[in-house]
């Protein structure tokens, strides 16, 4: 009850500071600064964005591209559709929702990164020791959130790297919260659950097993991603290209200098700085999350596999179809033109032409 009274708080000191934001751009874009305005959602019962977009921000590197972001808060449930009829421009959470709308049609476009991992895997203590090694889950119940991540990761990497054949070698149990899916794998009702980076410790101390986080069964999964509307997008290139360069040199400082990020964070959010630090750098905690705004088309592949197989979404829609990663390509390289001397920006191209070279207009080179 307590950590729900402080996340609630937290929250609305958020929204003075997106009001900040907001007046901030609107003052520059009186000034003639601003070209572009981008309107980005963000979770009401959250009290983070992404971290990329809150750096960039503070370092006035959207301010430099002349680029305006305006937050709305949204609910969840309802942000996925403001995307799709362009109440929102783009959002940066979520993954499975956005796959399901492209797949029927919906007017958005998947065009950058924002979170990989996050998820713990854990075990009920009887077989615990046993299930440590991936090998020996045959014949095993697992317990996820339907329609997670970690739904659609652990079936693809247990059926094209273990050979094991779901829904017999492997079952599946479903869940709408971690709370119940915890008591199941306490209770022994599931043998492994698959269990968000905040419930751990609350899993634990009820006996549950933590065995390794989720990135170790694959490394960098996909977790959210950054979805735009068709149309806005397609209108606006450029502004979303500002955007992502803007991200791109805010990851940079993310990766090199926690000091700062997690400073940063704390001023916008009035978080603690321990729980800052915790959700976003140590690996305990965190799970492994990091936040990278490279598309990585190739690690979404998987997944939307995986609803075409298990029929959650219909055929006849390619995920490429709607999935632009030159948007980001063209980002990254102005971007390293302006910085032709560092070596990171650099390696985030390698890192793009590994990661998304499954996308069928792939035709990029090392530099």
């Amino acid at each position: 009850m307590e950590k729900k009274s402080v996340k609630l708080a937290a929250v609305g000191v958020l929204m003075i500071g997106l009001s900040l934001f907001v007046s901030c751009n609107k003052k520059k874009a009186a000034e003639g600064g601003i070209e572009y305005t981008l309107k980005m959602g963000k979770q009401v019962t959250n009290p983070f964005i992404s971290p990329l977009v809150q750096i960039a921000d503070e370092h006035k590197f959207f301010e430099e591209y002349n680029l305006g972001i305006n937050i709305e808060l949204v609910d969840r449930s309802g942000s996925f559709e403001a995307v799709s009829v362009g109440k929102l421009d783009f959002i940066t959470f979520e993954l499975v929702p956005h796959l399901t709308y492209g797949a029927q049609g919906s007017d958005e476009i998947l065009f950058g990164g924002t979170l990989t991992g996050g998820m713990a895997v854990m075990a009920n203590k009887n077989v615990a020791e046993e299930v440590k090694d991936i090998h020996n889950w045959k014949g095993k119940t697992i317990g996820v959130k339907l329609l997670s991540t970690s739904e659609l990761v652990s079936k693809y990497v247990l059926r094209e790297e273990y050979g094991f054949k779901i829904d017999d070698e492997v079952k599946y149990k479903f869940f709408n919260e971690n709370e119940p899916l915890i008591a199941a794998v306490s209770k022994g009702a599931v043998d492994i659950a698959f269990v968000s980076a905040s419930y751990v410790e609350s899993a634990v101390s009820q006996g549950v097993v933590y065995l390794f986080p989720e990135v170790d069964l694959q490394k960098d999964y996909i977790c959210c991603r950054q979805v735009a509307n068709g149309t806005a997008f397609n209108k606006n290139k450029e502004a979303f290209k500002r955007l992502l360069k803007g991200e791109i040199r805010a990851y940079k400082i993310y990766l090199e200098d926690e000091k700062e990020t997690v400073d940063s964070i704390v001023r916008a959010t009035h978080q603690d700085e321990d729980f800052v630090r915790r959700t976003y750098y140590s690996p305990k905690t965190s799970q492994g999350a990091r936040y990278n705004p490279d598309p990585n088309y190739n690690g979404v592949v998987g997944d939307y596999q995986i609803l075409l197989d298990w029929n959650y979404i219909p055929r006849g829609v390619e995920l490429s179809d709607f999935y632009n990663i030159s948007v980001y390509a063209d980002a990254l390289q102005e971007v390293i033109a302006e910085f032709p001397n560092e070596q990171f920006y650099k390696d985030m191209w390698t890192y793009f032409l590994e990661n998304n070279n499954k996308h069928p207009k792939f035709n990029y080179t090392s530099l």
